[in-house]
């Protein structure tokens, strides 16, 4: 009789979150589109982010198997959430179904629906041994082509100009990825950028890893490359770091420990092995890389690194893999009930070449000669909702850099964070990254003040103040300079089908400016009010739409003014085999400092986030259609006709008229 009513029980939950599990629940897409609606967001940085969720919701999460590390990859759990979730596992497991998550203490509606696609149950067994869960299992195998191109031609493609790409314009990837038993897990990837040639190797760019779980006291063993994240980043640092957001409580929240590597982010990763190494209380990480990376470089000296993975020209090719770039180090960490402490230390070179990029008065402490060190020493006490984190790190010249956030989690109602920051003007970390106002820590000081207030059930008021203060001159300002920005949310949840918000977000900023009168650059402070309401309605399951509208201002000499609005909508079918998602935009923004971004639906690991200024409709309609049950086929057309211009774009990208329209396909094969 209990069992019958524990059923019953769940099965009126699951009718009331309205949301199902596995890929076709895209709630967590939504949370993607809160956190980042900030245009200081690096693209690279939220698609990092994108691409991890979109993998772990492909391949999501045996709860009798989860580990806490698996569990902070997924940046809505909080602390206490997580902690809950690993404890009523282990004391009622095996679960008999997902919805049981309703009973894990902290555990609210809105969470669960995030996690709902990233999380199964799976049959519960106990861990064996490493070669014989190898002979029992099946191995699960997934390949995935994509290509995508713009209709119109670019001025690059144009064979009657002198400049031009070298190559054709149709982008084209693939993905395969395979995992035997949770144990080995083998990604390979390959990609070819728009204007990028075909080589003698095919693609301009190959990526693989090959991780091993697991193997007795070596819980993970990574070759090829991979992705490297520490204490608060001030080491090492290129996974995803959550800064300003909407959600004070995620701030600086990040993923620790060794990741894989198989997207097509073409930068930020590391190529060799690493490992980590677990004891009891300790655990012990070892890494070594060697790869050659893009740069403006001679036999000597390297003048600037190249970043953003395009060989489509000859300069492109001048540039490409002219450097050796090699990183060794370590990181020991010390858990101990409460507390928990972390050693980083990162040495790295550039092939015996010495970087020595152009003086200019800003960039007089940057980062100079043949090699550079990082020791960082990290620290974490938690005490009940009490908890005190940070990291102090160190270069090589001996210079400092700390961040610090302290955080009261009341959880059932009340989150409130307090950071401080403080980088050195000649601090030096290649491959950190962290929270700052600026992409680089360095020659920065600030304090960060956030709430997160839920109230009345259905009520949530987020919002953050932040001052920063730059000590010595930046790109842009040459002068010393200060600034702030102050945000405001509030968010209702009418029910499990309605939901909506309302953001206002202030930002005061110093920038050289040249006045026209007197052709004087003088150093100005420009402010900037940002408003952004959200509606989200599910008729049904199978039904629902989307609504946006933005509102931007911006003053310095003078004012300009920006706004658009955006109205979207979502099919599924009742066998959820098929899926429509559609988007209509209008926009009005004077200039590139009023410009408009908007999170928009994409085809499986493409992220997605619409840039554009000026006057102008942006429209796009996508669908996934499971043909059968291992193969499954995206597409997008999408296109951008703007009412104020007669070209779009500008250099190799120009396009004649005022129309930008884009076809993206992927097939996706499991077996």
């Amino acid at each position: 009789m209990k069992k019958l009513l524990i059923v019953f029980g769940l099965m009126i939950f699951s009718f009331r979150l309205q949301a199902r599990p596995g890929s076709e629940n895209t709630e967590w897409m939504r949370y993607i589109e809160e956190i980042s609606v900030t245009e200081e967001w690096e693209e690279e940085n939220i698609a990092i982010l994108f691409d991890e969720l979109s993998y772990i919701a492909e391949h999501p999460y045996n709860l009798h198997t989860v580990t806490k590390e698996d569990l902070e990859r997924l940046p809505f759990l909080s602390d206490i959430q997580i902690e809950n979730l690993l404890a009523y596992v282990y004391k009622y497991r095996p679960l008999m179904d997902i919805y049981e998550l309703k009973n894990v203490e902290e555990m609210d509606i809105q969470t669960i629906k995030y996690l709902l696609p990233f999380v199964s149950v799976d049959d519960f067994q106990e861990v064996g041994t490493f070669p014989s869960e190898m002979k029992v299992k099946k191995p699960k195998q997934e390949l995935l082509l994509r290509t995508n191109s713009t209709i119109q031609q670019k001025a690059g493609y144009k064979k009657d100009t002198d400049k031009q790409y070298l190559g054709d314009p149709f982008y084209v990837n693939f993905r395969y990825n395979m995992n035997l038993s949770d144990r080995l897990l083998i990604g390979l990837s390959g990609e070819k950028d728009s204007g990028e040639p075909f080589y003698n190797k095919g693609f301009d760019y190959y990526g693989y890893n090959i991780l091993f779980k697991q193997l007795g006291v070596i819980r993970e063993l990574h070759l090829g490359n991979y992705r490297l994240s520490f204490g608060e980043g001030l080491v090492l640092n290129n996974n995803f770091t959550i800064g300003k957001t909407a959600d004070p409580s995620m701030v600086n929240r990040s993923s620790n420990g060794i990741k894989r590597h198989i997207s097509f982010n073409e930068n930020d990763y590391f190529s060799g092995v690493a490992g980590n190494i677990g004891l009891k209380q300790f655990q012990f990480y070892l890494f070594y890389s060697h790869r050659k990376i893009d740069a403006s470089a001679d036999n000597e000296t390297v003048s600037s690194f190249k970043t953003d993975g395009y060989h489509r020209t000859y300069n492109d090719l001048l540039k490409r893999k002219t450097v050796n770039n090699r990183l060794f180090g370590n990181h020991l960490s010390w858990r101990k009930r409460n507390l928990s402490l972390g050693l980083t230390f990162a040495w790295y070179d550039f092939g015996g070449k010495y970087l020595n990029p152009e003086q200019k008065a800003y960039n007089r402490f940057y980062l100079r000669g043949k090699n550079n060190v990082n020791t960082g020493l990290s620290y974490r006490y938690k005490k009940a909702n009490f908890t005190f984190q940070g990291e102090t790190a160190i270069d090589k010249s001996g210079k400092i850099a700390s961040f610090n956030k302290m955080q009261l989690q009341q959880a059932s109602f009340l989150d409130w964070i307090i950071s401080v920051r403080y980088y050195d003007r000649a601090y030096n970390a290649l491959y950190a990254k962290g929270f700052s106002e600026s992409s680089t820590l360095q020659n920065e000081v600030g304090f960060y003040s956030g709430v997160k207030l839920r109230f009345l059930k259905r009520w949530e008021i987020t919002g953050y103040y932040d001052y920063f203060r730059f000590p010595w001159m930046k790109y842009g300002i040459d002068s010393p300079s200060s600034g702030s920005d102050v945000s405001l949310q509030l968010r209702y949840n009418a029910n499990s089908r309605i939901q909506m918000s309302l953001r206002y977000r202030y930002r005061e900023k110093a920038e050289n400016t040249s006045s026209e009168e007197t052709n004087v650059l003088e150093i100005l402070a420009y402010r900037q009010h940002r408003m952004k309401y959200l509606l989200h309605c599910s008729i049904s399951e199978n039904v629902g739409f989307h609504s946006q509208f933005d509102m931007n201002f911006h003053r310095k000499e003078k004012t300009s003014f920006g706004w658009s609005f955006t109205q979207s909508c979502f099919y599924l079918s009742p066998s959820s085999r098929f899926r429509v998602d559609g988007s209509l935009a209008y926009f009005h923004a004077d200039d590139w400092a009023n410009r408009i971004s908007v999170y928009e639906k994409n085809v499986l690991y493409a992220f997605g986030f619409a840039g554009y200024y000026g006057r102008g409709l942006r429209y796009y309609l996508t669908m996934k259609w499971q043909v059968s049950h291992p193969i499954t086929l995206y597409l997008k057309a999408a296109s951008t006709r703007y009412l104020d211009r007669e070209t779009v774009g500008s250099g190799l990208e120009e396009i004649s008229g005022q129309e930008k329209s884009d076809v993206y396909f992927v097939l996706k094969y499991k077996f």
